[in-house]
C-alpha cells in the first residue's frame, strides 16, 4: 500500500471506490453475496484496506467479510505486523478510525483457515463479501463459492485483476452464460463487474522508472499482460532508450 499514485491515478482510484460502493449497495439491496476472486499478495490487501475505510465511514452495509485463502491470510497478517513500513497516510486513516487498534481496522473480517470453515460459508445466502483465491478463477476456494453462488441472480461477482486468455475468469468477463466448475455446468445468473482501478502493480511510468534504474542495461522481456498493453510498454521503453522484447510461444531465451 505504499503510495505511488499520481493525480490521474488518484482520480481513477477514487472513481473505482465509488463504483465499488455502488456494487456493494446493489448486492445489499438484492440480498445476495459478493464474490471477489483476488490475488493473495497485494490485491487482497488493497481490497481489505478500502473495505476498512468504508466500514468506518459507515458506508459498508454487508454484515461480514470472509478472507478465504490461507496464503492471503498469512500475507495479510504479515502486512499487519509490518504496518509501520506501509504508507503512513493510509495507516493514519485507519489508526484514527480504530483508535490505534489494528484488530479493529475491519472488525467484521473473518479469516477462514480450514476447509471446514470455508465450506461453512456456503450456508450463507446473502449479506457476505467473500474474498478468495485464485485471482483468475482457475483453482482455489473461489471455485467452491462459484458452485453455490454463480447461479443466483442476487450474487455480484467483482473482478479486480487481469484475467488471462483461457482462464475461467476471462470467460466470465467475456460474458459466458454457462461455465464448467468442479465438474458441474453452471448457468451464470450472477452479475459480473470488472473494476480496473484496484491495482497492486506499478503503472507504466513506474515500470519505465524501474527499468531505467539499472546500470548495466539488461535485456528486458515482456511476458505478462494483453498484447496491446505489452506493445505500448515496449514502445514507451524504446522512447527512453530501453530495449525490450516480447517473446512468443516456442522462443528460447538463453542467459
Amino acid at each position: 500500500m505504499e503510495s505511488t499514485y499520481g493525480d490521474r491515478d488518484h482520480r481513477l482510484l477514487s472513481d473505482t471506490v465509488e463504483e465499488f460502493v455502488q456494487i456493494l449497495e446493489e448486492a445489499h439491496a438484492n440480498g445476495g453475496n459478493v464474490l471477489i476472486p483476488a490475488f493473495a499478495v497485494g490485491r487482497t490487501q488493497e481490497i481489505l484496506y478500502h473495505l476498512s475505510v468504508l466500514f468506518h465511514e459507515g458506508r459498508l452495509r454487508q454484515q461480514v467479510v470472509f478472507l478465504d485463502s490461507p496464503m492471503a491470510i498469512k500475507v495479510t497478517e504479515l502486512y499487519r505486523r509490518a504496518r509501520k513500513a506501509l504508507d503512513p497516510e493510509d495507516i493514519k486513516v485507519l489508526d484514527v478510525a480504530a483508535s490505534g487498534d489494528a484488530s479493529q481496522y475491519l472488525p467484521i473480517l473473518r479469516m477462514t483457515r480450514t476447509v471446514e470453515e470455508s465450506m461453512a460459508i456456503n450456508r450463507i445466502h446473502g449479506g457476505a463479501i467473500i474474498i478468495a483465491g485464485a485471482g483468475m478463477c482457475n483453482g482455489g476456494r473461489i471455485l467452491h463459492h462459484f458452485r453455490y453462488n454463480l447461479e443466483q441472480s442476487s450474487t455480484r461477482l467483482i473482478i479486480v485483476g487481469f484475467q488471462a486468455a483461457g482462464t475461467l475468469g476471462r470467460q466470465l468477463v467475456d460474458g459466458a452464460t454457462k461455465v464448467r466448475v468442479l465438474g458441474h455446468e453452471l448457468t451464470v445468473k450472477a452479475k459480473i463487474h470488472t473494476l480496473g482501478g484496484f491495482s497492486a502493480h506499478a503503472g507504466q511510468s513506474q515500470l519505465i522508472g524501474w527499468a531505467g534504474a539499472f546500470r548495466n542495461h539488461p535485456r528486458f522481456y515482456l511476458v505478462h499482460g494483453e498484447p496491446r498493453a505489452q506493445q505500448a510498454l515496449q514502445t514507451a521503453l524504446a522512447e527512453t532508450g530501453i530495449k525490450a522484447e516480447i517473446p512468443v510461444y516456442g522462443d528460447r531465451i538463453e542467459l
